[in-house]
């Protein structure tokens, strides 16, 4: 027999021999375990040699280790330090980064000449990944943020706390008909076509989000003011008989509405506190919408305003009903 196993592919080989050294204690001869296998009668005894003088260990497969690092790690560190600045500090049109841009910069500076694919290998090793920044307004004022985060956010806390209180951060939101499209397999060269509605509009949402996993939400078909803010305050007050409300929302013009205030200042279950202008990331109740959006509507259907107003409905009371999923648009929030 002059198959020797050279031909058979290494995973299956493995059970070979594992499966051999247990053929070998029910007594079947070496000869015999050949003959099963279909490998020749010397590479079967030298299973057993190796299994005998290296342990059971020897016979399992063993990886390649592949190409070691070429680049000397001086480059290594200046591509990191690079790709630390946006690339329009090197003379790029845009901000962000790619493979492409960094392996001609590469070439540029340093003379070194690399494909996409290895670059893309060696950024992996330095512990990097290709991720989707956030995104963060330019009008927005670092310095107010600083000061909430440090000085007003510990205020809603000890407030909080203090009034044994229940937390809320509310946010609207429209969900457009036209959905956030997804991606799908489909055959080279013949991209797939979802069938969308053409009609403009979509619908008005409100929800406010705890982080102990509640979650309030209410549709309207008017536009958000004073008034429906009120109704909305009024709603999540009437969940809580016996209890204090503290409510966190951003700066929109229906929050600072005088209307508005007037009904805050003369409630004594009520606390408002506002979030600096332009910091969306302050305010967890946007993770509701943006799991909403792009997890639970994604690809949507939906044939008109009324269709989607159902499945705005259904999508949030799912979200509604599992208060971890809730409790994990806290994780990590201003620590």
């Amino acid at each position: 027999m002059k198959n020797d196993g050279r031909k058979v592919s290494r995973e299956v080989l493995e059970a070979y021999r594992l499966r051999a050294i247990k053929l070998r204690k029910q007594g079947y001869t070496v000869k015999e375990i050949a003959k099963i296998f279909g490998i020749n009668y010397f590479s079967v005894s030298h299973w057993f040699c190796r299994k005998k003088k290296h342990g059971i260990k020897s016979l399992r497969r063993k990886f390649a280790p592949g190409a070691g690092c070429k680049l000397q790690k001086e480059i290594m560190l200046w591509m990191k330090k690079v790709l630390k600045d946006p690339a329009t500090s090197w003379g790029f049109t845009v901000p962000l980064w790619n493979s492409r841009m960094l392996g001609g910069l590469l070439a540029q500076e340093k003379g070194i000449k690399l494909d996409r694919t290895t670059i893309w290998r060696y950024l992996c090793r330095m512990g990097l990944s290709f991720q989707k920044p956030q995104r963060r307004y330019k009008e927005q004022d670092k310095q107010e943020v600083k000061k909430w985060i440090e000085a007003e956010w510990p205020k809603v806390q000890e407030w909080v706390k203090r009034n044994r209180a229940i937390l809320y951060f509310e946010d609207e939101s429209g969900v457009s008909l036209s959905p956030v499209i997804g991606k799908t397999w489909a055959p080279i060269g013949k991209t797939p076509i979802v069938r969308v509605s053409g009609a403009r509009g979509g619908v008005l949402a409100m929800s406010a989000v705890s982080p102990t996993g509640r979650i309030r939400f209410r549709l309207e078909d008017r536009k958000i003011n004073a008034e429906v803010m009120i109704e909305f305050l009024k709603q999540i007050g009437q969940t809580h008989h016996h209890r204090k409300v503290a409510v966190v929302m951003d700066r929109a013009p229906c929050h600072i509405a005088g209307k508005l205030k007037s009904f805050i200042d003369n409630q004594k279950q009520l606390k408002v506190f506002y979030i600096p202008p332009y910091s969306p990331e302050l305010n967890p109740d946007e993770k509701v919408w943006r799991h909403l959006k792009n997890v639970l509507l994604k690809n949507h259907a939906a044939k008109n305003k009324k269709h989607l107003g159902s499945m705005v409905v259904r999508a949030l009371r799912q979200i509604q009903k599992k208060p971890d999923l809730a409790k994990k648009f806290f994780e990590n929030y201003l620590v």
